[in-house]
Order: C-alpha cells, then sequence, then structure tokens
C-alpha cells in the first residue's frame, strides 16, 4: 500500500500538502537593484534562489559564478538571509558591486526559517517561470544558464532539467574545481548517458539513490515545484531526495551530462552521524514507498538489504563513519546486508541507475 498520508516514523508521502507557513516569518528587502522587473510584465525566465546562513566568505564566490554567467538575459537573482540582524548585505554588495547592475534582491528573515523552511521562503520569491536553488557554499560554471537555456528550448516538453556535478572536497584545506572527471566517473557517464547529452530520469531508479545529486544544478518550473509542495521539513534531512523523486514520477525530468555546477565537500552538519543515518533512514523508507507503489520492480525487494550495504559502506568511506552494520540496522529499523554487494553493483550500472 503507498504512503499517502504523513506518519511519524519518517515514511515517504507521494503527493503531500505544502509546508504551513511558518508562524512569524517575514522577510524585508534589504536590497533591490535599479535593474528591476516589472512584477505587471513578462515574468524573468529564471529566478536563481540562493538560501544563506552565516557564510559570507562562501556566499561571495557563490555569486560571483553567478555574475560570471555568459548569458544573465532574464534571470534574476534572489538571496534570502536566515540570520536576522546580519549585515552580510551591505558586505556583499561592497565586494560585488556588479550586483548592482542585475536584477537583484536581498531579502533577511525575521526569524530563523531553518534549512528548507528557508528554501522555501527562497522559492516564494522568485518571480522566474523556472526557479533553481544554489546553496550558498557552491559554484555554477559559467555556461550553466546559457546551456540550461538551449537544452529547454529544445524540448519545450521538459519540466525539470538537473545537469551533472563536479566535488570540490575541501574536507582537508584544499580542491581543484577545475579538475577534470575521474575515469571511474567517466566510465559510470557511459552507463548513464551512452553517446547522449542527456537521460531522462526514472523514478524508479531513485531506489538506488539521488541520482541527480543534492538539488545543486536542478532547473525546475515554478509552478511545478510548488505543485509538488517543495521541500518538506518532515522529510529533513533528504527532502531534495524526496523532491527529485516525486519530480521524476509525476514530471519529464531530465539530466544532462555535462557537469555544469560544482558541489563543494567540507565538514558541516552533513557530514554529522545523525545527519548520516537521517540519510541512510530515508533511503529505505523510499525504497518502500517505490516498491509499494510498483514503481519499482518487486523483486527489487532481494536485493534491497544488499543496496543499503552499498549505501552504508559509501558513507563510512566518503565520510569517514565507523557505523557498524547491526548498529545502524537497528537505528534506521531496516535489513542491511553485505552480501551479493558486486553483482548488485553491476546490476545498476548496467541499467544506468548510478
Amino acid at each position: 500500500m503507498t504512503r499517502d498520508t504523513p506518519n511519524a516514523d519518517g515514511g515517504f508521502v507521494w503527493r503531500p500538502e505544502p509546508d504551513a507557513p511558518i508562524a512569524g516569518l517575514s522577510s524585508e528587502c534589504l536590497f533591490e537593484s535599479t535593474v528591476r522587473i516589472d512584477p505587471r510584465g513578462p515574468k524573468p525566465t529564471l529566478t536563481i534562489a540562493i538560501p544563506t546562513y552565516r557564510r559570507p566568505g562562501l556566499l561571495e564566490e557563490t555569486v560571483a559564478s553567478v555574475l560570471a554567467q555568459t548569458d544573465l538575459d532574464g534571470v534574476e537573482l534572489v538571496i534570502v538571509e536566515d540570520d536576522p540582524g546580519s549585515a552580510d548585505a551591505d558586505r556583499l554588495l561592497a565586494a560585488l558591486p556588479g550586483l548592482r547592475d542585475i536584477a537583484f534582491r536581498y531579502y533577511g528573515n525575521a526569524i530563523n526559517a531553518g534549512l528548507f523552511g528557508n528554501w522555501n521562503r527562497s522559492l516564494s520569491l522568485a518571480r522566474g517561470e523556472w526557479v533553481t536553488i544554489l546553496n550558498d557554499d557552491d559554484l555554477l560554471d559559467p555556461v550553466f544558464v546559457a546551456t540550461m537555456r538551449r537544452t529547454l528550448s529544445a524540448d519545450p516538453a521538459i519540466d525539470a532539467v538537473a545537469c551533472s556535478l563536479r566535488f570540490l572536497d575541501q574536507r582537508a584545506g584544499v580542491g581543484d574545481p577545475a579538475a577534470p572527471l575521474s575515469r571511474a566517473e567517466k566510465l559510470r557517464n557511459l552507463f548513464r548517458f551512452g553517446l547522449g547529452k542527456t537521460r531522462r530520469l526514472p523514478p524508479a531508479h531513485m531506489f538506488f539513490g539521488s541520482l541527480a545529486g543534492s538539488g545543486l544544478g536542478l532547473i525546475v518550473r515554478t509552478e511545478v515545484i510548488r505543485a509538488l509542495g517543495g521541500y518538506r521539513a518532515a522529510d529533513y534531512p533528504s527532502a531534495d531526495y524526496f523532491f527529485m523523486t516525486r519530480l521524476a514520477r509525476y514530471h519529464r525530468f531530465v539530466q544532462l551530462r555535462a557537469p555544469l555546477a560544482i558541489s563543494r565537500v567540507d565538514t558541516n552538519v552533513s557530514s554529522r552521524p545523525e545527519t548520516q543515518l537521517g540519510f541512510l533512514r530515508c533511503q529505505a523508507r523510499l525504497q518502500d514507498a517505490l516498491l509499494d507503489s510498483g514503481i519499482a520492480p518487486r523483486w527489487w525487494r532481494h536485493i534491497q538489504a544488499s543496496t543499503m550495504g552499498i549505501a552504508l559502506r559509501h558513507t563510512n568511506r566518503y565520510w569517514n563513519q565507523a557505523f557498524d552494520r547491526e548498529d545502524v540496522a537497528r537505528a534506521i529499523d531496516a535489513k542491511i546486508s553485505f552480501r551479493h554487494l558486486r553483482p548488485v553493483r553491476w546490476y545498476r550500472l548496467l541499467i544506468g541507475a548510478v
């Protein structure tokens, strides 16, 4: 039976109601450039929305990557600061005076809305036909907007498109955003895309993980993201993964082969043990929903424990955790097995679910 209503165990909801407005949340416009887009006129093509919280140095780098775009025609930039009383707007304008020459608004929240609360607040302030959430520590390639514009023009039926990603691992304090793709990543791309430039993302393949990443580099029709309920606090810490699975089920969602955004990896809330356990718990719940709804093949239930074993080993290796299999299985109430990992890895590679 499909989970269609919220429940206390963190189960997946296919068609959720949007989160109720946060009591006391309002956002003051601290700066608006003179390059304004008339709200009574045509909508901007794209809103780049940056929810931010206490990362002024990284925010400057992120915004600089927006200003470096080769095509900002019809694009508006909206920043929503979730730290009441912050003076980062003045610092940002002093560091990047070019912001005065584009359609730009900077808001400050009256109260702290939290991670996904601020994402939704940013979406509510977007005026564009399309919208993308850009984390305040990530970066866009200079041709991100131009490439997305060409992709949408070539296929008007698309409701959402995500680019592939590069990763800038700075946990050791170093990293090269221009580093070439690894051999392993190039091999995975052959199975993902073949010789093509795009692929359709089937909802069943989300069984194996969030194939489009964390939502970085994802452009969605604004009306679609709002109709799907946006990002839900109850889905923390995997609200982005859950949203993209709903998107893949109900809408035309494609991924580009080109890596047009850079995800910064550092020691932060995502690396905490409790957050990592939350990711694993959410993947197990989503797998149940895909199986129960008939979206994923029924026989995948036989490999479910092994897929969770793969996810656990990746978590331990990539995030430097030391989780014990049995302890995690009890904590997330899911079966985890380290048997048959190699054939399961090859199977998901062969079907392109990577």
